[in-house]
């Protein structure tokens, strides 16, 4: 079975103990288990799986709270990969207070009731 034939999810990890030894340990061992990665957030780790089907994965996961010590996991199927090509490039004008524009002083517009006021002051 090739890599595009399996079942690929991202699998976020609670933990139940603060030092994440045993469940990495649990992981190394784990058939299906691609990679993972430590994060900070509301869970501990993000798990990369590739399984045959959902029932393998089901197991996969129940394993992860029963033996692995995972006190919960939220799982994401992978349906396809993103497109990261670039962009066309737009164009945008420079803005007066970005670093690459010129020393200009950005003043906002005024209302058209300040501005009618103002006028009416002024006697026109």
């Amino acid at each position: 079975m090739t890599t595009h034939e399996l079942l690929q999810a991202l699998v976020f990890v609670r933990l139940a103990d603060p030092t994440p030894v045993p469940f990495e340990r649990f992981l190394s061992g784990t058939d299906g288990v691609v990679a993972a990665w430590h994060v900070i957030g509301d869970v501990d780790l993000a798990v990369q799986v590739h399984c045959p089907d959902l029932v393998a994965l089901d197991r996969l996961l129940t394993r992860m709270r029963t033996e692995g010590g995972a006190v919960s996991t939220t799982t994401h199927l992978v349906v396809r990969q993103a497109d990261l090509a670039p962009a066309p490039d737009l164009h945008c004008p420079r803005l007066p207070w970005h670093p690459a524009g010129t020393a200009v002083t950005f003043q906002a517009p005024q209302s058209a009731t300040r501005r009618h006021r103002s006028l009416r002051r002024a006697g026109r």
